[in-house]
């Protein structure tokens, strides 16, 4: 009866995150131009979605839906239905993430196995849903959360056939996909087979790429960056540091509780993460959410030692 009782909590919970996520924030990109192939680039390169997107569009029983579901309430954009669609699609990819964490809590034997589900909720909420500079949203995301997000749990798992598979999705989902396949391969590097899986992953990418650039060859180049130095001002740094949910430098202290693995694939995760600094709004912190998994996971790591274990590891 506990068990259940959490589980429909926790399902309650990722609800929750991700419609405050799409009822707090705007949405960046025009959908109806990014199904039509039209919307400027990198974004419209991120192929999984663009069929989505136009079914949703052109869906009767969502238009009917959207209309009822928003009679009553305030609203901060036009609710249509293929915002419906990525609302739903969202709260189905997050929820079945938060369900195969539960499978990598049993079988890495943390006593909670709740615990890296709701680490995942504190770091998503805190860094999507609660944000006072750049409320924005983006159709992929979630998706791109939950794939990135289990293939990193593969990772930690030693699951390379199954890292493939969510891979495999993932590189026509977002182009960052890239970052979790160079830190597989950097941290397995001695074992043949997850060299295999990286290669593969690599190639797999580059065909994502390739295809991008031959559907949409002219589209407009846009970025919505912000200078560094405007960003580095301290009344951005409530906003900047809620990056994986304030959890960067906490994680990073208590490393003592990880695994060799755990440990290296936190330290090269971390080196993509100061790499995307180059190229994202720092205060745009949805775009470091592919890693929230990762820190969820090595944070419940971290905390059962701290609460619990022979061992001590200061957490602060």
């Amino acid at each position: 009866m506990r068990r259940a009782v959490t589980l429909f909590l926790l399902l309650l919970a990722t609800t929750h995150c991700v419609l405050s996520i799409f009822f707090v924030n705007l949405s960046y990109l025009d959908l109806h131009r990014y199904g039509a192939g039209l919307e400027s680039l990198p974004f419209q390169r991120r192929l999984l979605l663009v069929p989505f997107v136009r079914w949703a569009e052109s869906s009767h029983l969502l238009a009917s839906a959207a209309s009822r579901y928003t009679r009553y309430l305030n609203q901060y954009e036009l609710f249509t239905a293929a915002k419906l669609g990525c609302l739903l699609l969202g709260i189905l990819a997050v929820n079945a993430l938060g369900l195969f964490s539960l499978r990598f809590a049993r079988r890495q034997g943390l006593r909670c196995e709740w615990l890296p589900w709701a680490m995942l909720l504190v770091i998503v909420y805190a860094s999507y849903a609660a944000r006072f500079e750049q409320a924005l949203w983006y159709p992929y995301d979630l998706p791109h959360l939950a794939l990135f997000g289990a293939a990193t749990l593969c990772l930690l798992g030693d699951e390379p056939w199954l890292f493939l598979c969510f891979m495999a999705v993932d590189v026509f989902t977002r182009e960052t996909s890239l970052y979790l396949i160079v830190v597989t391969f950097a941290a397995r590097y001695g074992s043949a087979k997850w060299r295999a899986v990286s290669l593969t992953g690599m190639a797999l990418w580059m065909v994502s790429y390739l295809i991008g650039v031959h559907l949409y060859p002219h589209n407009p180049y846009r970025l919505n960056g912000v200078a560094w130095y405007r960003m580095a001002a301290p009344w951005h740094w409530p906003q900047l540091f809620s990056i994986v949910g304030f959890l960067w430098i906490p994680v990073l202290l208590a490393r003592g509780a990880l695994s060799p693995l755990q440990r290296k694939t936190l330290y090269l995760a971390s080196l993509c993460m100061a790499g995307t600094f180059f190229f994202a709004t720092w205060n745009e912190t949805r775009a470091w959410l592919e890693w929230s998994t990762l820190f969820a996971a090595v944070a419940a790591v971290e905390l059962e030692v701290a609460l619990g274990s022979q061992r001590q590891v200061p957490l602060l």
